[in-house]
C-alpha cells in the first residue's frame, strides 16, 4: 500500500549562491558523512542538490516538513555499487517512518543543467 508521495525540485544556482561546493560547515548540516564521502569522489554540485530534493521529497512523503525535532542529518541517500539511491533514517523521520509502518521506498534523482529533481515513493508491504 502506498503510504506517501513526494517530489522536489532544487535549482542549482541557489546552490552555488549558498557556496555549498566550498563550506564544509554548511555542508555537514544537511548531510552526513557518507553523503559527504560520495560527493567528495564526484565533485558535482548536482549530487547536493539531487540529494537536497531527496530529502525534502522524504519529509513531503511523510506528511511532514522541517520542523523542531527533524535534521535532515536524520535522512541519508546513500547509493548501491550500481549507483542506485538507498534511504537510510534515523531519529524522528525513522520514528514517524516506524509508526507509518514504512517499509519499501522508491526513489529516483534526476538532473539537468539548472535544476535537479527527486521523486519518491514510500510503501508499506
Amino acid at each position: 500500500m502506498i503510504i506517501g508521495i513526494g517530489c522536489d525540485i532544487v535549482e542549482h544556482q541557489i546552490c552555488r549562491n549558498l557556496n555549498w561546493e566550498n563550506d564544509i560547515k554548511i555542508l555537514k548540516r544537511i548531510f552526513s558523512n557518507a553523503e559527504i564521502d560520495i560527493y567528495n569522489l564526484k565533485k558535482d554540485l548536482r549530487f547536493l542538490a539531487g540529494r537536497f530534493a531527496a530529502k525534502e521529497a522524504i519529509l513531503k512523503c511523510l506528511g511532514t516538513g522541517m520542523h523542531d525535532g527533524i535534521s535532515l542529518l536524520d535522512i541519508e541517500i546513500l547509493q548501491s555499487i550500481h549507483s542506485k539511491p538507498i534511504v537510510r533514517l534515523s531519529g524522528e523521520p525513522k520514528k514517524i517512518a516506524d509508526q507509518l509502518k514504512v517499509n519499501n521506498w522508491h526513489i529516483s534523482i534526476s538532473h539537468s543543467s539548472k535544476f535537479s529533481i527527486s521523486y519518491v515513493v514510500v510503501e508499506s508491504i
